[in-house]
C-alpha cells in the first residue's frame, strides 16, 4: 500500500494512494488472478483499495485491479470527459460525465447528462441503470424505482438493475421488495457481494441473527474490502457476544473508511461492551458525532457517550449529555435508565434522587420491552430510598437480562451488588 507517482507524459503525472477516488478513462476489465472479474465503463468511480506498482485494486463487489493509466483522478475527471463536447458529444460522453459529476455532488447536472444520454441513445436500455443509481445518489429512491423498472423490463437478466432496485427498495423500508429483488440478484449473479451483504442486513433485522451470519460471512469473503458488509458483520458478531471478532470488523470497517460515523460509532459500541478500552470508546463517540452530518439529532451517539463517560467517572459530562440525548428523543429509554441510575448513585441527595425516580418512571410508563439498563435504573432508584427488598428483586430482573443478551461483563458486578442489597434487607414499605 501507499503511493505511487505515474507519469503518462512529460506534461501529465499524479500520484495515487490509498482511498483515493478515481474514474475508469475507458472501458476496462478488472482482473483478478489473470481472469476479468468485473467491468468498469468509462468514467465509474472507484475506490483505490490498495496501490501496488502500477497496479490498484478495486472493487464494485468483485475486488480486481486496474493499470493506474486506466483511470484519472476524481477531482480531474470532469474536466477530461468534458474533452469530447468541444467538437459533439454522444451518449457514451454524456454518461461517463454525467457519473463522475454524481461523485463530485453535481448532482443536478449530472443527472441531466445522464438523461441526455438515455435520449440521444440508439438503445436507450443500456442507460437506465447509470441514471437509476443517480437518482439513488440524489436522494430520489421513487425515480429510482421506476427506472430500474424499465432497466429490468429492458433486460431481466441484468443483476445490477436487481441490486439497484432492491438498494431502492431497502431505503425507503420497502424490506420485502428489496429482499425479494436481492434474491434474484443472487441468482442471476452468485458471486457477487452487494445482494448478499443487504439480504444479511435485512435478515438480522428480522433477527435471524444465524442466516443474517452466513450472507454476511460470504458478502466479506466475495469482497474483504466492503465496509457496509464489514460493518454489518460487526453488529450481528455483537449480538452473538463475541465481541472480539466484532470489534474487528468494525476497524477493519474504519480503516476502510476513516470518515464512516458508523463504523467508527460501532468500534465504540463493542468497546464499551468489552470494558477493556473505554477511554478509547469515549473517543469513538466524540468522533462519530463530529462526523455525523447532523449530530444534534442522534440522540444514540450522546446517549453512548454519556454512558461511558459515567463509567469513567465524568460525571458532570456524562449527565450533560445523557440530558442532551433525552432533549433530542424525549421518547428513547436508554439515556433516562443511564441518567437515572447517575443520578441515585452519584452525589444522591433529596432532589436528585427524585429526579431519578422520575425518570424510571418514565422509562416504565412506556410500552419498551425492558432492559437490563432499565432494572438497574430501577434498583439503584430503590436503594437510594433505602428500599432494598424491591433493590435487590428488580436487580435480579435486570441479571435475568444481562446473563442472557450481555453485555456480559456486568453479570458478576451485577451479582455482587444484588447480593449487597440483599444484606441490607428492610421491609417494604
Amino acid at each position: 500500500m501507499g503511493s505511487f507517482l505515474v507519469c503518462l507524459n512529460a506534461s501529465f503525472a499524479f500520484a495515487l494512494e490509498q482511498g483515493d477516488l478515481v474514474a475508469a478513462r475507458r472501458d476496462v476489465s478488472i482482473v483478478q488472478n489473470a481472469k476479468s472479474v468485473d467491468q468498469a465503463g468509462a468514467g465509474q468511480v472507484l475506490k483505490v483499495l490498495e496501490v501496488n506498482g502500477s497496479k490498484i485494486l478495486v472493487s464494485r463487489g468483485r475486488p480486481g485491479w486496474l493499470a493506474i493509466g486506466d483511470v484519472v483522478k476524481l477531482d480531474a475527471a470532469e474536466a477530461f470527459f468534458s474533452k469530447p463536447f468541444k467538437t459533439g458529444a454522444n451518449a457514451r460522453d454524456y454518461l461517463s460525465r454525467g457519473t463522475v459529476r454524481m461523485s463530485l455532488g453535481k448532482h443536478a447536472e449530472g443527472i441531466a447528462d445522464l438523461k441526455k444520454a438515455v435520449k440521444i441513445a440508439n438503445s436507450p436500455g443500456d442507460y437506465l441503470e447509470p441514471l437509476a443509481y443517480a437518482q439513488i445518489t440524489a436522494q430520489d429512491q421513487p425515480a429510482a424505482i421506476v427506472t430500474f423498472t424499465r432497466a429490468i423490463q429492458d433486460d431481466p437478466k441484468s443483476a445490477p438493475a436487481w441490486m439497484g432496485r432492491g438498494l431502492a427498495y431497502y431505503q425507503v423500508g420497502q424490506n420485502q421488495n428489496a429482499m425479494d429483488d436481492f434474491s434474484k440478484a443472487i441468482e442471476l449473479d452468485p458471486k457477487h457481494a452487494f445482494p448478499r451483504k443487504y439480504i444479511g442486513a435485512l435478515l438480522h433485522d428480522l433477527g435471524k441473527i444465524d442466516s443474517a451470519r452466513k450472507q454476511l460471512d460470504l458478502a466479506v469473503k466475495l469482497d474483504p474490502h466492503d465496509g457496509f458488509a464489514r460493518k454489518a458483520r460487526g453488529r450481528v458478531l455483537y449480538d452473538q457476544a463475541d465481541y472480539e471478532s466484532a470489534l474487528d470488523e468494525f476497524s477493519i470497517a474504519v480503516t476502510l473508511d476513516a470518515g464512516d460515523g458508523e463504523a467508527v460509532a460501532g468500534r465504540g459500541v463493542v468497546r464499551l461492551a468489552i470494558g477493556s478500552e473505554l477511554a478509547a470508546a469515549e473517543t469513538d463517540f466524540k468522533t462519530a458525532i463530529e462526523l455525523e452530518q447532523y449530530p444534534e439529532e442522534n440522540a444514540y451517539l450522546w446517549n453512548n457517550l454519556g454512558q461511558v463517560q459515567t463509567e469513567l467517572r465524568k460525571f458532570d459530562d456524562a449527565e450533560r449529555n445523557l440530558n442532551r440525548a433525552i432533549e433530542l428523543d424525549p421518547k428513547m429509554n436508554e439515556p433516562r435508565s443511564h441518567r437515572a441510575y447517575l443520578l441515585a448513585t452519584h452525589s444522591p441527595d433529596t432532589a436528585r434522587i427524585a429526579a431519578a425516580k422520575a425518570d424510571v418512571q418514565s422509562v416504565f410508563a412506556s410500552r419498551e420491552t425492558r432492559t437490563y439498563w432499565d432494572y438497574r435504573a430501577l434498583a439503584a432508584v430503590n436503594a437510594a430510598m433505602d428500599d432494598y427488598t424491591r433493590a435487590a428483586k428488580h436487580l435480579a430482573l435486570g441479571e435475568a437480562i444481562v446473563r442472557s443478551t450481555g453485555p456480559v461483563r456486568f453479570v458478576e458486578p451485577t451479582i455482587v451488588l444484588r447480593k449487597s442489597y440483599e444484606q441490607r434487607l428492610t421491609p417494604v414499605r
